[in-house]
């Protein structure tokens, strides 16, 4: 499977990486989607890198913001990872994309030698964190 870029890549390889807030999607006690929406912080702008079908999406955001929920059945979560080991505070050396028959990712490689992969599948629709 081939996969496409919507946006721009930001320019951050070779800048420290200030802050990373996560949505997750819960399903009752579960959490169904670990990485639905990432935001990262370089210098002074964040930026929301999620993830449809084989497309990858980059745009440049603002602040994330607590999402609103209506119910506890099916709900979003936003989780601060501003103290990750190993990439807060830490350069961006690198990112690949990469894809197969089922899943696309994307590895940033960062200074520490830690890879912060994101795996979404295609075809259940849900991207998982790998640290």
């Amino acid at each position: 499977m081939s996969f496409n870029i919507n946006g721009k890549e930001p320019s951050i390889i070779g800048k420290v990486c200030k802050s990373l807030y996560l949505i997750q999607q819960q399903e009752g006690d579960v959490v169904t989607d670990p990485a639905n929406v990432a935001y990262f912080k370089f210098e002074d702008n964040w930026f929301k890198l999620s993830f449809d079908g084989d497309t990858v999406f980059w745009r440049e955001q603002e602040l994330p913001s607590e999402p609103l929920n209506d119910n506890l059945n099916c709900c979003l979560v936003l989780l601060n990872l501003g103290e990750l080991d190993g990439v807060i505070g830490l350069v961006l050396e690198d990112i690949e994309y990469s894809s197969n028959d089922e899943s696309l990712m994307a590895n940033f490689k960062f200074k520490s030698g830690k890879t912060l992969s994101f795996k979404h599948n295609c075809y259940d629709d849900f991207t998982s964190i790998i640290c």
